[in-house]
């Protein structure tokens, strides 16, 4: 608590320093007249006579009046031309001037002489009348001539002080200088901390820096074009102008700001307000193309309600929506901001408002020119109360990133730890890669002699059983004829000459097929046509074996090599079987597609001895591998006649047609 305390006489100490001893300069003490020979700048207020209509008055005739106190009131609602006179007094200035504004379109003439219009044309009028001063060159000669001034007034408050002054120029910039100081080094400073707020929002994308860097840009060029001395270095006339259009911006930016430091952008009366203030600055803005009258009442008599009432809302925000995760740091400097800022904008507006206090204070003119400084002076200590906001939160991010990098810097020694243990496991695992590689290189090599030698006897194999399908059946042919050939001479007593050369064509037709075999083995070998091939077989073994043979054949569509080859040996190794062992007569053959046209049906019956349970030789045996090999199915076994008794052989096969000659190649 009592460092709060000393914290709280330091802050109203500070304010007490700033608002009593940083104050411009004042240049007039009181009324200064030209018998004062004390004071370099005279003000030419009194000894003025006016006239209202668009004639000027005839010469001579008395429709002058006094233009005092009592008219300059009246012209607030006055619209029209204005002609005004008076005589000129004593000039002592060596290189005089008048300085004339408050006006935004008038004529100045000595004795009927036009020597100055400004904006007497047709068109807009973008002039700030307080601000703008017109020199107008004068001669000590034109002591007691006639100056007078037509102008063209509409509806503008008249101010007699900021009328007309006469004085030397060098003189005259040096008070405007002197009166201006202040409000250069506020305006740089708000520069500065409008720069500052800019690159702190790019780096941050917070928008709390983004209204601070508004609010410092709405003052410090406000308070720049606020300075009368600035005219004798640019032409600065349209910013002089529209420079009170930054008033409801800087009261926009500064609810802005207020709400996002307590956490109440998105409650209703905060939006409504921020957008109230927002339209109405875009309706001064259009006013102010329009008409001049209009921009200056909207911005001199109802914008100071608007900025209570916004004021209000902020205030009802503070105490209604606290942030409750605010650091206590940020909420003393938002109120003791929005204290400062308050009664240094009330008390500004209270001054302008009742003038009468110029008249009471005109006696204590220190005291009069720290309210006349109290909207510069309290925008100061309020722009230091939201730096302090933020220099807060930058060293929070500061902190926070010293935090981070201390964290990251433990990170980065447990990493190069992790770094070095996986330089060693990975080491570790490469030796024992390698010895899994010499392994297994060995095992691949044998592995490799073993495929070499199992390839040698699979291609043993499989010459064994083209050999056993090609020529046992050419045997079995020469056999039977053999046979045939043996009880012909036995019963006529001389040798069958005929069966003799039928035995001598098969065994040639056994060599001829031997070769043909070892050719069907070369993968470039020619491809025969199926069922040509298969009722060239049944042919030879009708005329050869002496027996019949009931063939129905109908092949779907091309099929796979390999399954060509298997249907053919198929019925090769049937017809063989049958005659050699089964001492048949009559076969039955049918290969034909299922009903779903997705298997190829293959049946073999003959009529020899029944097969029963006997076992399978090696022509069946390699003929099932084969028929598997294809994904087919294969069955032999008995038949039956036709009184169900066990008669002759049965073979019945299944091959798929579905992808078969892809499933060849595979098995290929």
């Amino acid at each position: 608590m009592r460092k709060a305390t000393l914290s709280l006489i330091a802050w109203l100490t500070f304010c007490a320093a700033v608002l009593a001893l940083f104050v411009p300069s004042f240049y007039i003490k009181g009324d200064v007249g030209l018998g004062n020979q004390r004071s370099p700048v005279a003000s030419l207020s009194k000894n003025w006579q006016v006239h209202y209509g668009p004639v000027p008055p005839v010469e001579g005739a008395d429709q002058w009046q006094a233009f005092g106190e009592s008219e300059w009131r009246k012209l607030e609602r006055y619209t029209g031309t204005i002609w005004v006179k008076r005589t000129l007094p004593a000039i002592p200035w060596r290189n005089p001037y008048l300085f004339v504004g408050g006006m935004n379109r008038f004529e100045v003439e000595l004795d009927g002489r036009s020597v100055y219009r400004f904006n007497m044309d047709d068109g807009p009028v973008y002039n700030q009348f307080l601000m703008t001063r017109h020199p107008i060159r004068i001669d000590p000669g034109d002591e007691g001539k006639t100056l007078s001034l037509r102008i063209e007034w509409d509806r503008l408050p008249f101010f007699a002080n900021a009328w007309i002054l006469a004085g030397n120029p060098d003189q005259m910039l040096a008070q405007f200088l002197r009166n201006d100081a202040v409000r250069y080094v506020y305006a740089v400073l708000y520069m500065v901390a409008t720069l500052a707020g800019i690159v702190l929002y790019a780096r941050r994308r917070e928008k709390l820096f983004f209204w601070f860097s508004t609010l410092a840009f709405t003052a410090g060029f406000g308070l720049l074009f606020l300075c009368t001395s600035l005219q004798w270095f640019a032409d600065v006339g349209a910013l002089y102008y529209w420079r009170d259009l930054l008033l409801p911006i800087g009261v926009w930016a500064f609810a802005g700001l207020y709400a996002e430091a307590l956490g109440s952008v998105n409650r209703l009366p905060v939006r409504i307000t921020k957008n109230t203030l927002l339209i109405y600055a875009v309706a001064c803005f259009v006013a102010g193309l329009k008409s001049p009258t209009l921009y200056w009442k909207m911005l001199t008599a109802g914008f100071p309600w608007l900025a209570l009432a916004s004021i209000g809302v902020v205030t009802f925000a503070m105490f209604k929506y606290p942030a409750v995760s605010q650091p206590p740091i940020e909420k003393k400097w938002l109120r003791r901001g929005f204290i400062v800022q308050v009664v240094c904008g009330l008390g500004h507006i209270l001054s302008n408002s009742f003038s009468s206090l110029d008249k009471w204070l005109i006696h204590a003119p220190y005291l009069l020119t720290i309210i006349g400084n109290l909207l510069a002076n309290g925008l100061f200590l309020f722009m230091i109360c939201n730096a302090m906001i933020l220099i807060y939160r930058v060293r929070s991010v500061y902190r926070e990133s010293e935090r981070n990098a201390k964290e990251l810097q433990s990170k980065n020694s447990e990493l190069e730890q992790f770094h070095r243990n996986l330089e060693q496991l990975v080491a570790t695992r490469t030796m024992e890669l390698e010895e899994v590689n010499r392994s297994l290189s060995d095992t691949l090599r044998e592995k490799a002699e073993t495929m070499a030698e199992m390839s040698v006897l699979e291609e043993r194999n499989r010459i064994a059983h083209e050999m056993h399908d090609v020529v046992g059946h050419t045997l079995t042919a020469a056999i039977v004829q053999l046979e045939a050939g043996k009880k012909l001479a036995a019963k006529e007593g001389a040798l069958p000459i005929g069966k003799l050369d039928t035995v001598s064509g098969l065994v040639r037709k056994g060599l001829d097929d031997i070769r043909k075999t070892v050719r069907m083995l070369k993968t470039d070998a020619p491809h025969a046509n199926i069922e040509a091939s298969l009722r060239e077989l049944i042919r030879e073994t009708v005329e050869t074996m002496e027996v019949a043979i009931e063939a129905y054949i109908d092949i779907p569509r091309e099929l796979g090599r390999l399954t060509e080859q298997v249907v053919y040996h198929a019925l090769q190794e049937g017809l063989t079987n049958g005659i050699r062992h089964g001492r048949c007569s009559w076969f039955k053959y049918s290969l034909r597609p299922s009903e779903g046209g997705d298997t190829l049906d293959i049946r073999l019956w003959n009529d020899g001895v029944p097969y029963g349970q006997a076992k399978l030789g090696f022509g069946l045996t390699t003929m099932m591998e084969r028929i598997r090999l294809l994904g087919g199915t294969f069955s032999v076994g008995s038949s039956t006649d036709e009184d169900g008794a066990p008669a002759g052989c049965e073979i019945a096969i299944t091959l798929p047609l579905q992808g078969q000659s892809a499933e060849d190649r595979k098995a290929l």
